[in-house]
Order: C-alpha cells, then structure tokens, then sequence
C-alpha cells in the first residue's frame, strides 16, 4: 500500500520498482490530507491499477478529486485494517482542511506516521508513546526559515501551529515525550530550501544523546531519492495485532518528497 502519491505517476513506479514492488501490486492508497505534494500522482495510479483510496470525507471534499477507480472512506479515530495492517487515524494541526496522521499496528510493532503538522499534540504524544518506529516531520531549521528567500507571509506559515514542523520542535519531542519502545525515527518533509539534511539529523541525534537514548536508529528522507526500507524485524517482535501469513515481512518504502 501506498501513503500519499506526492510524486507524479511514472515517478512512484520508477522507485517502487527500485524496492522490487511492482505497482500493479499495491492494493490501496491512504491519503493524508488534499495539498498537491501528496496527491499529485494518486488519481491516474488509482485508475490505472484499479487501487482504492481511502480518505475522509473532508479530504476528499477539499481535494475535489472525481476520476479516481475508487472511494473508501475513513473516519478520524477509529480503527480500520488496510491491507493486513491496523490503521488508527487521528486529525493533527496543519493548514488543510483537514489533515490525518496514522497510528499503524503491524505484526512487528507499531508506526507512527505524521509528515504534515504544525504542532506536537497531546494525542499524537499518547498515540506515539508505545511506537516502535515512527515517520515524523522534520521541515525547516528556525533560523534558516527565519532568513529564507520565501515571502513573509509564507514563512509565517510554516513556522505556525497550522504549518510545519522544525527541526527544533521535534528535538523538544524526543527529549520530552519520545517512548521508550522506539527504535527508529525517519525524518520526513525535509524543505529543500529551509533545511539541510545533515543539520535535520545533527539536531535529532544530538537530542537522542542528551536523553541517553543511543538505541534509537535515525535516518533521514530525501526527496531526490529512496529512502532505506525499515524493516521492523530488526528489533524484538510485538505481539501480533492482526492477521497475515507467516512469512510476511513489513516494509515501509517512503516515496512522497
């Protein structure tokens, strides 16, 4: 399955082919919210391999998408299971009309999947807690949004509680709030103008460090490339949540920029 299409169609074949997924083999789409970067290419993959989408009912208003093969619908704060994975969706701060992040049970442990907020909530700290990896927006360095070439009003946006997250906000996240069941942090949303990737990184691990959590694997998503596959099995397996067969192994390709 897919989160988000942000890049155009023959893009995500070209890097789901790179991970050895063939596209005609995804079963569904999840969409996070309607802006453009996640959806760009999720209407002609819906049609051309007959994938459903599942979103909200606000988010397929917002988006106005007609021509897709077809609509499954999911509601904020309740359980449903997508392709052998349990899906908890919950509302977060961003400015869309709406915009979902994802508590994700799989056999191997839970995921927690967040790459467009404003702000860290409360829920999304519980949700979060007992994650064994989680997907997190790293956008901007504050000082590097602060003397960007963006206009004003436009770095007033990201820098809000209805925009993005810095590199800072999520620093403040890990020394305070990170659970203790986590093993692995991929920074995701990098600005490609408000940020470095290295200072993304610099910033999260130098948190790590000062809450003595030196266990925890960071790795950092590019939007020119593929991001490393997660493999959950890497670390002591959960207890199973949902149903698959045996041999199954959970990997996570990440392909919206």
């Amino acid at each position: 399955m897919l989160i988000d299409v942000g890049l155009s169609y023959r893009e995500v074949c070209r890097r789901l082919k790179q991970v050895g997924v063939d596209p005609a083999g995804i079963g569904s789409i999840v969409i996070t919210h309607a802006h453009g970067d996640h959806t760009r290419g999720a209407r002609l993959f819906s049609r051309r391999h007959a994938v459903p989408i599942y979103t909200t009912e606000t988010i397929r208003a917002e988006w106005g998408a007609a021509d897709v093969s077809e609509w499954r619908m999911l509601t904020p704060n309740r359980y449903v299971t997508l392709e052998d994975l349990r899906f908890y969706p919950f509302t977060v701060p961003h400015d869309a009309r709406q915009t979902v992040a994802f508590q994700i049970e799989t056999l191997s442990g839970t995921v927690g999947f967040a790459t467009d907020i404003g702000e860290i909530t409360a829920e999304l700290i519980e949700r979060f807690r007992d994650c064994r990896v989680l997907v997190l927006e790293s956008n901007h360095a504050t000082e590097l949004l602060r003397v960007s070439p963006y206009a004003a009003s436009t770095r007033a946006r990201i820098g809000s509680t209805q925009g993005h997250l810095s590199n800072e906000a999520l620093a403040a996240f890990v020394r305070r709030h990170l659970g203790a069941s986590v093993r692995c942090i991929v920074l995701a949303h990098l600005s490609r103008v408000n940020n470095v990737p290295e200072i993304a990184e610099m910033t999260c691990r130098e948190a790590l460090a000062n809450s003595g959590r030196r266990d925890v694997k960071v790795i950092v998503s590019r939007q020119e490339r593929v991001t490393p596959t997660v493999d959950l099995s890497e670390w002591s397996p959960a207890v199973p949540v949902v149903r698959a067969t045996p041999a199954q192994q959970v990997t996570l390709p990440f392909l919206k920029p």
